[in-house]
């Protein structure tokens, strides 16, 4: 395909280039896919600030689009025009992880990364080449703004089958940002009751717009004397960590009932902080402390199904749509804590 288009890619702290490059060509397994809309998620918000340096990156993975064209290989149901979800994630199936159903953890998922002229999904970008697996058909009538929201909701929705949410459990979901707010809302279909520990008023009001049967400050008392109190003091059955502290899992080990599972969902900032447990905790209480990374296939397939079939209302979560020449000023938004997801459309 004749004519260029335009790539965004960070070069340092607050420091954006766009390149204007060839529109690429897929090859024989690949699809190449129009963006309409990229969501920034707090990877690409961390590299913005320089609290993660890994320069230069292509960012942006987040993605819906339109297809445009595909490789003469590559055989699937998804027809030229119609909209889909962009998966940009490496699952080489071919390693040990991928062979195990571990997929979301591929031991090849950078190696793509280091072949192109700049590491990254590269999806702030006017056009994005994916693999064949990459490309997920979506309903032609789903908005492309909630399209691209299906990756991050895919990792919720891993995280809460990991963590084996049951009907009527005391769920407590630490953070009331996006990725707490999605646990939210996927616990409460299947039927939990839903504690929300968030600081912040105004995400407080938002969580109990949103369904959360209470909400607790943790910066005022105790939090694992509220979780009990909260729980005629038998403690959360799940505790789920969307804040990025250390001292959140050492909370949560306090908090959990006997039997129950505390889920590590965001990654702990700063990398390398320890944590301090009794490890006593876990053979009295016989509790579980685990974890999620990313998302495997089926979760983006049942993602992507769900915002087509509208089972689940992404709107109130976008806080502000701009254009891709605005992307700075929309990485600028995102850092404020009244925002919940920023949107660029190309």
């Amino acid at each position: 395909m004749a004519g260029t288009c335009k790539r965004a890619v960070f070069v340092g702290p607050k420091q954006i280039r766009f390149d204007e490059l060839p529109i690429p060509e897929p090859g024989p397994r690949q699809a190449l896919v129009k963006v309409k809309a990229c969501a920034l998620c707090t990877w690409e918000q961390r590299v913005y600030t320089g609290e993660e340096h890994f320069y230069p990156l292509a960012g942006g993975h987040e993605v819906s689009g339109e297809l445009v064209k595909l490789g003469r290989q590559v055989y699937t149901d998804t027809q030229i025009g119609d909209r889909v979800m962009a998966s940009p994630l490496t699952r080489c199936g071919y390693c040990e992880s991928c062979r195990r159903g571990l997929d979301n953890i591929c031991d090849n998922n950078r190696k793509p990364f280091r072949e192109t002229d700049v590491p990254g999904p590269a999806g702030l970008a006017e056009y994005i080449l994916l693999e064949d697996y990459q490309l997920y058909k979506a309903n032609n009538d789903a908005p492309f703004e909630e399209i691209c929201l299906a990756e991050p909701l895919a990792c919720v929705l891993r995280s809460v089958r990991k963590a084996g949410v049951k009907r009527t459990d005391n769920v407590v979901v630490v953070g009331a940002g996006i990725m707490g707010l999605f646990h939210l809302m996927l616990a409460k279909q299947i039927g939990a009751r839903v504690i929300i520990s968030e600081p912040n008023p105004e995400r407080t009001a938002f969580a109990q717009e949103m369904g959360a049967d209470e909400v607790i400050d943790p910066t005022q008392e105790m939090f694992a004397g509220q979780v009990k109190a909260s729980t005629n003091g038998r403690g959360a059955d799940v505790v789920f960590c969307a804040a990025s502290t250390a001292q959140a899992v050492e909370q949560a080990v306090e908090a959990v009932a006997k039997g129950g599972r505390v889920h590590i969902y965001a990654s702990i900032h700063p990398r390398g902080d320890k944590i301090s447990i009794d490890p006593n905790t876990f053979h009295s209480k016989e509790i579980v402390l685990t974890g999620t990374m990313s998302q495997d296939k089926e979760d983006v397939l049942q993602t992507v199904r769900m915002i087509s079939q509208g089972l689940v209302d992404l709107k109130p979560f976008i806080s502000l749509i701009l254009p891709f020449e605005k992307l700075e000023e929309g990485l600028q938004a995102a850092l404020r804590s009244d925002t919940y997801r920023v949107v660029v459309t190309m």
